[in-house]
């Protein structure tokens, strides 16, 4: 005779168990892949540049996070650190910063209209990733919110952090003295 003792697992929670899970992996995978574009795209000469971009992207990005939270405009329902914020930490300390480095470092310098199209089709890109993460998955929710406000949201964190750091390296010489100095 078998003593062995079986527990019934619903169905819905058997489904809401394999959708965190398939989530958690969603947010690993993108850390990995941040991590390892950082390693392969960002040129040696340009990493100081990246770097800058990275960490004022995460201030700002922050910043507009935490707004669009209180006013209950976007909710993240699994969070790494649910207990310490309210916010998703992948998304604006790893997602956002990263893309906004990698379109700093290869903007085009060509004329406007080109720098325009590059541009719209970061934010077009971001947005897009961003609104099927909100449909698909349970890592988004939009709840006053709209993907339109979002590509808005993306513009401003990413022209804020462009005219930012553009400020920080418009004097040159600045540079070419330290590194001669050290």
């Amino acid at each position: 005779m078998n003593n062995k003792k079986y527990t019934y697992i619903g169905a819905s929670f058997l489904v809401q168990a394999m959708a965190m899970d398939m989530e958690r992996n969603l947010l690993l995978l993108v850390w990995f892949v941040c991590i390892t574009t950082i390693y392969f795209l960002v040129p040696r000469a340009k990493a100081h540049k990246f770097v800058l971009c990275f960490l004022v992207c995460q201030a700002v990005g922050w910043g507009v996070e935490v707004v669009l939270v209180q006013f209950d405009l976007v909710v993240y329902p699994l969070r790494e650190f649910p207990k310490a914020s309210d916010l998703n930490i992948t998304s604006k300390v790893v997602w956002t910063p990263v893309a906004s480095g990698l379109y700093y470092i290869y903007r085009p310098r060509a004329n406007k209209w080109t720098t325009c199209f590059y541009f719209a089709v970061w934010i077009s890109l971001l947005t897009l990733i961003d609104g099927m993460l909100a449909a698909k998955t349970e890592l988004v929710d939009y709840v006053h919110f709209h993907w339109s406000l979002m590509a808005i949201v993306l513009s401003i964190i990413f022209l804020s952090v462009h005219v930012l750091v553009s400020r920080f390296f418009r004097d040159r010489t600045v540079f070419r003295k330290e590194a001669s100095e050290g």
